[in-house]
């Protein structure tokens, strides 16, 4: 008993450190993340944490206009409540993964379109109540029926289906793909969202 158990910590261990290199590897290694405090934490935010200031866009674009190293830029957004909630007619998904991007984010080695594209810098600009959604989202909602075009309930909002995406390539132990990508102005004006104390990653 006693060595199987060790095998079988050792194999958690070791599946578990393989699915977070997985993750940080499909960003590939010219992506970099800035984050106001750390992706994964086992203790309360320091003090010196506590007091470092907000993200912004303005910071996005800064980093846009004078990182000539920087091929690609896109600020992200996520909803600061929870748990988010995505219907069609009679389906619901819980859990959705909610998350407001620029159309430059579906270069970074993340996405992968299934059906139908992804949002284009024009559509984000003006706001376009247009969603991209993820495998198993897909799936739960729509079954086999086609999901372009459709309208979609994201936690109180309608959004057109523009496009799906395969499941990513590397993913955690909670593999199930909820994603949904709106652009990332919308997101921020429909305000399921944020706060205004909140602050955007890049």
């Amino acid at each position: 008993i006693g060595t199987g158990t060790i095998i079988g910590v050792g194999s958690i261990l070791t599946g578990f450190d393989g699915a977070v290199t997985n993750v940080f590897k499909s960003f590939g290694p010219n992506a970099i993340i800035a984050s106001r405090e750390p992706a994964f934490r086992t203790s309360d935010l320091t003090p010196e944490e506590r007091a470092r200031k907000q993200l912004n866009y303005e910071n996005a674009i800064s980093i846009r206009d004078e990182c000539d190293a920087c091929a690609r830029v896109s600020a992200m957004l996520w909803p600061n409540h929870g748990p988010i909630v995505t219907k069609y007619k009679g389906n619901a998904v819980y859990q959705t993964r909610l998350q407001g991007v620029e159309e430059s984010y579906a270069q970074t080695g993340q996405i992968d379109m299934n059906q139908g594209r992804f949002f284009t810098e024009f559509e984000d600009r003006h706001r376009a109540q247009v969603a991209v959604i993820g495998a198993d989202l897909q799936k739960g909602l729509f079954g086999e029926e086609n999901a372009i075009g459709k309208l979609i309930n994201v936690d109180g909002r309608q959004f057109e289906v523009i496009g799906t995406m395969h499941r990513p390539s590397a993913s955690f132990f909670d593999s199930s793909d909820n994603r949904v990508f709106l652009p990332f102005f919308s997101m921020k004006k429909a305000c399921l969202l944020y706060t205004s104390d909140a602050a955007d990653d890049l």
